[in-house]
């Protein structure tokens, strides 16, 4: 009674696709193919990133030239903003009243107090 009951199924090996010559060399192609994009596609990468440095340099050295002169006009505004005060200063003591009083003695004029108005800017 050692009869094995499972059923033993015979099958035909299944023949299994042998590799030519002709897949390798299309595999190898492929690959070639893929190497030849990455490699374009790393210089073209390699290229655009160069070419945004030189943007960065260029645009660097543009502030730095654009500052410079930013200085030198800042510096002739104050330089004339000083002149001015000195020269708004000379008019002040040329007008004042004490220089006038001075002139107009000199040439014998006299001051009339009821004839004078005080005018404000």
């Amino acid at each position: 009674m050692a009869q094995n009951t499972a059923r033993q199924i015979m099958t035909d090996p299944v023949s299994q696709p042998v590799h030519t010559k002709q897949n390798k060399n299309e595999q190898q192609s492929k690959k070639a193919f893929y190497l030849k994009i990455e490699k374009i596609m790393v210089v073209l990468i390699s290229a655009w990133v160069s070419i945004l440095a030189c943007f960065v340099v260029a645009s660097a050295i543009n502030l730095n030239s654009s500052q410079v002169d930013l200085q030198k006009v800042s510096s002739q505004i104050s330089a004339i903003q000083s002149k001015n005060a000195n020269t708004k200063q000379e008019v002040g003591e040329l007008t004042s009243r004490s220089r006038l009083d001075a002139f107009a003695k000199k040439a014998g004029l006299s001051m009339n107090e009821q004839n004078t108005r005080n005018v404000s800017k």
